[in-house]
């Protein structure tokens, strides 16, 4: 406790001048994420705030813009209160600067995903029915239908009207924020949408988490790869704003790129999905140019123990898991000790103000885990949900985890999980990464097919792999062909379906 009170004190929130700041920037602003935005520029005014395509942005500067962009919807564009209103945009500093400016309008915000085709797009957005789209103009030949049904503007068009609009006339007074909604499921391909609102209290469990845990209050700057339809990306660039970190942002994840940037601007945070991770690793001089970074917040997707291992020897004791769904939130989380002290990696264990529960237990201690939190999705909060993740809890309380029930196979009559044998496949010391998936077979029903990516210059072979494997899978689990190749990757950093 003595931790966290003197990080919030470090970060003027239960000063009494702070106090007073932070309720004057909720009547000013609403309960939303441009007040959040105006109580941070009050202390970091002239700090950097976004780096972003060779330019840098102060807090000062990215709040008059935010505001700019705020008068620039409501005056040209006509966005009023609880419209619906999406966004179609990588990371750059137009779309960071519409999240908060959009908050402030009271509207309900849809952060679009880049990876969705037009045919699905198109029935997502017939689903919704968006009264406005913003969106990037190299995106609209990919991901959107020739005919939009709504109103729109490029993030392009918005860029060249916002910085000289005159915005002395007064926005309308709104209590709070609308909902914000990310959709689930990407690397599946069947989206779902999770919708949150504009509050505080309910997000300060995970946020004393960061505090406590990792101690986020110590660093200076985070780089952010991590797209913002995607709850950890969004959550990444919420909190350093709230802290006013210098925010280095690229459009998308490129190795060269994102190592080039850590390296010069000296990151110091880098929250990264195990995918970005690893190809990091296989980059040369990754180590020297990684040499700034005193904490890794490693989440959205397995990590594997090899690259647990891997980073200890490259920086140190540096790396945490996160634990979470888009549904749930983050609520689960292992420090670098609790990774380095067990033998296969850790989930780690629930923070404060989650309950966990581990239901149809097998004989062998697996079973599906649900979760109920403040923080979820709004139709679920405080509720019991499925992760539908199998896992196994220790003596401990750390739990492990053993594969996604919905994907469980049935070949040759055996029940297995594809990812139990990705796991064993990622220990070889010549793999990257690998995908195993079901595919049909007339002698067996369904057998399991694997594409692997190697190490650079890695001439290991499919026979070799196998017999490797041989000793340590099932004979159900035994991959019937295995494709070397890159592993293709979404721009979440996670592995395509």
């Amino acid at each position: 406790m003595i931790t966290l009170f003197k990080a919030l004190v470090k970060l003027h929130i239960i000063t009494p001048v702070g106090l007073c700041h932070l309720l004057t920037s909720f009547y000013k602003e609403g309960i939303t994420l441009m007040a959040v935005l105006r109580f941070t520029t009050k202390y970091y005014s002239d700090q950097c705030a976004i780096v972003s395509e060779n330019q840098r942005y102060t807090y000062k500067e990215i709040y008059a813009a935010s505001k700019k962009i705020a008068h620039c919807l409501f005056h040209i564009h006509g966005i009023r209160k609880n419209m619906k209103v999406g966004i179609l945009s990588r990371n750059h500093i137009v779309s960071s600067l519409l999240i908060p400016a959009l908050s402030r309008l009271g509207v309900h915000l849809y952060l679009l995903n880049t990876d969705m085709g037009a045919e699905k797009m198109s029935s997502l957005l017939l689903k919704i029915q968006l009264d406005f789209l913003v969106y990037d103009d190299d995106l609209k030949q990919n991901c959107l239908p020739r005919t939009l049904e709504c109103k729109s503007v490029t993030t392009n068009v918005l860029g060249t009207q916002f910085p000289n609009l005159d915005s002395k006339a007064d926005l309308p007074r709104i209590g709070r924020g609308g909902r914000i909604s990310v959709l689930t499921g990407g690397s599946s391909g069947q989206y779902k949408e999770a919708s949150r609102n504009t509050g505080v209290i309910q997000f300060l469990p995970p946020f004393f988490a960061l505090l406590k845990d990792i101690k986020i209050q110590d660093y200076k700057s985070v780089f952010l790869a991590l797209p913002f339809y995607h709850g950890f990306g969004l959550g990444v660039l919420i909190i350093a704003m709230v802290m006013g970190k210098k925010i280095c942002m690229t459009r998308r994840f490129d190795t060269e790129e994102a190592l080039d940037v850590i390296s010069a601007e000296e990151v110091e945070v880098l929250p990264i999905v195990p995918a970005m991770l690893s190809r990091i690793w296989q980059t040369d001089n990754s180590s020297s140019r990684m040499k700034s970074v005193k904490c890794i917040i490693c989440g959205g997707d397995r990590l594997d123990k090899k690259w647990v291992d891997e980073t200890k020897q490259r920086v140190g004791s540096v790396l945490f898991n996160l634990y979470g769904t888009s549904e749930a939130g983050f609520f689960m989380l292992a420090t670098p000790s609790d990774l380095e002290k067990h033998t296969e990696t850790t989930l780690g264990r629930p923070i404060s103000g989650v309950l966990c529960d581990v239901r149809d237990v097998n004989d062998e201690g697996v079973g599906v885990l649900w979760v109920k939190s403040k923080w979820a999705m709004i139709d679920a909060k405080n509720q019991w949900q499925s992760t539908g993740d199998r896992v196994f809890k220790d003596k401990e309380g750390f739990y492990f985890h053993r594969g996604i029930a919905k994907n469980m196979v049935v070949c040759g009559g055996e029940n297995v999980f594809p990812e139990s044998v990705e796991q064993v496949i990622n220990l070889h010391p010549e793999v990257i990464n690998s995908k195993v998936y079901p595919v049909e077979n007339e002698r067996f029903g369904m057998v399991l097919h694997a594409n692997v990516e190697l190490k650079k210059d890695s001439m290991l072979k499919e026979n070799d792999l196998k017999e490797w494997l041989s000793s340590k899978v099932s004979r159900p689990e035994m991959p019937h062909q295995i494709n070397f190749g890159s592993v293709g990757l979404l721009s979440t950093g996670k592995r395509t379906k």
